[in-house]
């Protein structure tokens, strides 16, 4: 942990990289377990078990009235690598990101409709925006670009008249009564289709216009 001085663990000898190991005897794993088990004592001494250089040393710290005794978890900023590939080696991994996508976006749909996802996570063109940022990142930039591109091949895919995927349900249906379907049954449906298309795009306008607004 880290110490703050003045407060009771920097006063009974913690020192800051110490590892907290148990609270009166009780084993503590994470933070959160160590801060309820050391308000739980609030006014009290407690004995508190630490790893220094390899040993173990314990230590008597009187707890605050308000229960604490001025030790912070230490975080560690996970380390990141930047890997390049070339043409043939990223076909396969752009195939697998396309496919991950095209699973996430599936997924997500699905969620929405049984209502485990809210509809507020569409965004429209603002809320892309948002996502680049001002600043250009070479990679973050065609990243997003592929990403974006894979979630519109997507919603192209959807059975709703006026996209790719309404003419391939249309197909179909050719296929299966085998005869055309009539030009009135098509009219009404790109219509459908059309306003189902606005409105989504009203929705997620208005999305992104109210998020900017913090509501």
């Amino acid at each position: 942990p880290y110490t703050k001085p003045v407060y009771p663990a920097y006063a009974a000898g913690i020192k800051k990289g110490d590892s907290i190991l148990a609270v009166n005897g009780k084993p503590v794993t994470f933070f959160d377990q160590f801060k309820d088990e050391v308000f739980a004592n609030k006014g009290k001494k407690i004995s508190i078990a630490a790893l220094r250089g390899g040993k173990e040393i314990n230590f008597d710290v009187n707890v605050g009235k308000d229960g604490t005794i001025g030790i912070g978890p230490r975080f560690k900023m996970p380390e990141t690598a930047h890997v390049s590939f070339g043409f043939a080696e990223s076909l396969p991994i752009g195939a697998t990101m396309a496919y991950s996508t095209f699973l996430d976006n599936a997924k997500g749909i699905g969620k929405m409709i049984t209502g485990k996802l809210s509809a507020r996570n569409i965004s429209s063109p603002i809320g892309i925006a948002k996502v680049y940022g001002s600043t250009f990142d070479w990679v973050k930039f065609w990243t997003l670009t592929g990403l974006i591109s894979m979630a519109l091949a997507f919603m192209n895919l959807l059975p709703i008249p006026g996209l790719d995927g309404g003419h391939v349900v249309f197909l179909l249906i050719e296929m299966v009564q085998r005869k055309p379907v009539s030009e009135k049954v098509l009219e009404k449906a790109q219509i459908v289709g059309f306003v189902i298309l606005i409105c989504l795009m009203v929705f997620a306008f208005g999305n992104d216009i109210l998020k900017s607004f913090g509501k």
